[in-house]
């Protein structure tokens, strides 16, 4: 994980470092492997590290406190219809950074296509 945040992210690596830390990358770079990985993988949830990375720890704990809320409101208001209506469902997790990129690219690859099956 240590490799794929600093070829992949290192913007969120770099501002969750001196935030949370108060470090620069440069100095993570001279510690032991092991000890970086761990600074890393300790970075709070919800920092700019993992909200660049994706996933749930994208959400800070006060945000998924917030959702969970959000979602009891909405089973209250249901059952306050007499459970008329689409029962709620949970927001889904975020995705993660390299599924929206994959994503992406596929929407990017069939547009490129259906525009050249268009041309000729």
């Amino acid at each position: 994980m240590l490799a794929v945040a600093l070829s992949l992210h290192m913007g969120g690596l770099r501002a969750s470092l001196r935030a949370e830390y108060g470090m620069r990358v440069d100095d993570l770079r001279s510690l032991p492997v092991v000890e970086a990985a761990d600074l890393v993988w300790w970075i709070p949830a919800g920092s700019a590290f993992w909200k660049s990375m994706g996933g749930p720890a994208s959400l800070s704990d006060e945000a998924r406190e917030l959702r969970d809320v959000k979602f009891l409101l909405r089973i209250v208001e249901y059952r306050l219809r007499n459970s008329k209506g689409t029962p709620p469902k949970p927001d889904p997790a975020p995705a993660w950074a390299h599924e929206k990129q994959a994503r992406e690219q596929q929407i990017q690859r069939k547009a490129e296509a259906y525009l050249k099956r268009q041309r000729g």
